[in-house]
């Protein structure tokens, strides 16, 4: 069952020594969604620190912000001096809780986290599917298994064989202060290449294969094929960005499309968007792209991919299109332009469902209890 309880006081849970491991050297919204967890446990009173790529990205973050992070090379899921390095860390830090989030550090965390006697769970960030042959056990190592949505969930228990009690489902949770509607800045536009007077068409994203740019762009293309006077904002950074480019040179759309790279800003540029479309054909669990946007009060069109639908509900919260097909995309997008009244009301509904749903607090509080579960010695 998805969690969903409002905001826990400060102080009502004793605070505990968390830490987080990560094996990825990139960034996204895992990283993202890590480095928010672990910022918002510290400022409920918990001793929370991380553990993971020396080189990665969230190492930089999480010392930006004043989180302890612990640099430690996993050359692979059977690294057994990672294995001994991590116990001895648990146990010097006096760990209560080990909570793992990709496939390396699942292992190595998790049979560290079961020869130093400390307490694990693995949050699975994708809606991939998890091979169920019988030496792919990384996720019963821990006690608990934490996904971001109901499909990922269902599918542990339904194919993979984990019991039920023993995975939630705990979406994203988002700051609903920091996306709040607001007016756009004056000369942000103009700042980031945007023409005044045309509506904007966005896309936010880590530049990745499953994030279907090419479907956003083919989108674009027969967008304007039909005489629209639209122009196209691509926001995010990633190992497909020389593609993505050539892509938009290729369909000849140099002179419609804005390529920001990565943003740390994003709040800011939202409020400069007419609809903000997901063309992710898989891996989605529920995206936190998607859950800003619907705090901004931003109109969504996006693929049904993984738990997107969980969030996106076709034509109260945003327009809901089949994946992998750009003309879908295209349809969805021609409708809000035409009618804004539609997209004033999809953006109303979808931030009341967020800040009903999926804020930070809820995320946090969710997160505490299943804590508190798996140490009781209690099923989640």
């Amino acid at each position: 069952m998805t969690h969903t309880a409002g905001c826990r006081k400060k102080g009502q849970m004793k605070p505990l020594g968390i830490i987080h491991s990560e094996w990825s050297n990139g960034w996204g919204g895992q990283e993202i969604r890590i480095l928010t967890e672990c910022q918002g446990m510290a400022s409920r009173g918990h001793r929370v620190s991380m553990v993971g790529c020396p080189g990665g990205k969230l190492r930089q973050a999480a010392q930006a912000v004043g989180l302890v992070f612990y640099p430690l090379e996993m050359r692979g899921p059977w690294d057994l001096p990672a294995i001994v390095r991590l116990r001895a860390l648990l146990i010097s830090q006096k760990a209560d809780i080990l909570h793992t989030h990709s496939s390396v550090d699942g292992w190595v965390g998790g049979m560290a986290a079961r020869w130093a006697g400390v307490a694990s769970l693995r949050t699975r960030h994708l809606s991939a599917k998890v091979p169920g042959h019988p030496f792919n056990f990384v996720y019963r190592l821990p006690q608990a298994v934490v996904t971001t949505g109901e499909s990922i969930r269902r599918h542990l228990i339904q194919d993979y064989g984990l019991a039920s009690e023993r995975v939630v489902s705990i979406p994203t949770g988002i700051d609903v202060e920091r996306y709040a509607p607001r007016e756009a800045e004056p000369g942000l536009a103009e700042e980031l290449g945007l023409k005044p007077g045309l509506p904007v068409v966005a896309i936010v994203a880590i530049l990745r294969s499953w994030k279907r740019h090419d479907l956003f762009l083919a989108m674009a293309r027969e967008l304007v094929d039909a005489g629209r006077q639209v122009q196209f904002l691509i926001v995010g950074g990633g190992p497909k960005e020389a593609e993505v480019r050539g892509l938009v040179e290729s369909l000849g759309l140099g002179d419609r499309v804005v390529m920001t790279g990565m943003r740390p800003d994003v709040e800011r540029i939202l409020p400069l968007c007419d609809v903000c479309v997901l063309a992710s054909d898989k891996n989605e669990g529920v995206p936190q792209a998607v859950l800003q946007q619907m705090a901004a009060q931003r109109p969504v069109v996006a693929a049904r991919a993984g738990d997107v639908g969980q969030v996106v509900l076709d034509d109260e919260t945003g327009i809901l299109v089949e994946p992998g097909e750009a003309s879908a995309l295209a349809a969805g997008v021609a409708r809000i332009l035409d009618d804004p009244e539609l997209g004033a009301a999809l953006g109303q509904r979808g931030r009341r469902m967020v800040l009903e749903r999926y804020s930070s607090a809820a995320m946090l509080d969710a997160t505490e209890d299943i804590y508190g579960r798996v140490l009781a010695g209690r099923k989640p």
